[in-house]
């Protein structure tokens, strides 16, 4: 039996067993194991802790055995890591879209000088105007619907984690 303060965690941010397990993307019955004091992976732990918003050694008491600290230390590299590849990943996108958006907003500006249309160069002038407000709507919609789903996929451990898409110190 492993004393942990995972119940008191979760009652102090009013959670029932249910909301947290949801959260945590657990079953219940791992947070009943978890709060009678079973062991757990160091995933799980990871999980738990990002779904309560504490570091995995607040789950537990400060006295506990060198065995306890050890995985407590594990699942932190383990979480750090996983942070940091998937911040080079975001960033990656980042970088790209970016990338492309300026090469189509030049190639657009291009445009304007090869139409002799006053009707049709408004137009276009119009929809550049707007393709700058409408890009960064655009990004954070590709992050929400596709990029951050495959990054939580490939990343499980930071799927909780506030911090995710933010670089790691």
């Amino acid at each position: 039996m492993v004393e942990n303060e995972i119940k008191k965690l979760r009652i102090a941010k009013h959670l029932s067993q249910e909301q947290l397990a949801e959260k945590a993307k657990v079953s219940v019955r791992t947070i009943q194991r978890l709060e009678a004091g079973d062991d757990a992976s160091i995933s799980t732990l990871n999980l738990v802790a990002g779904a309560l918003g504490v570091e995995v050694g607040e789950l537990f008491p400060p006295t506990q055995s060198n065995q306890q600290k050890e995985k407590i230390q594990s699942a932190d590299e383990q979480l750090q890591s996983q942070l940091y590849q998937r911040h080079e990943e975001y960033h990656t996108f980042k970088s790209i879209y970016n990338a492309c958006f300026i090469v189509v907003m030049m190639i657009w500006g291009c445009l304007f000088p090869l139409i002799h249309s006053n009707a049709l160069s408004s137009i276009l002038g119009v929809l550049w105007i707007g393709g700058w407000m409408i890009f960064a709507p655009l990004k954070r919609e590709i992050v929400i619907k596709k990029i951050g789903p495959k990054l939580d996929a490939k990343y499980p451990l930071t799927v909780n984690r506030i911090d995710k898409n933010k670089k790691v110190k």
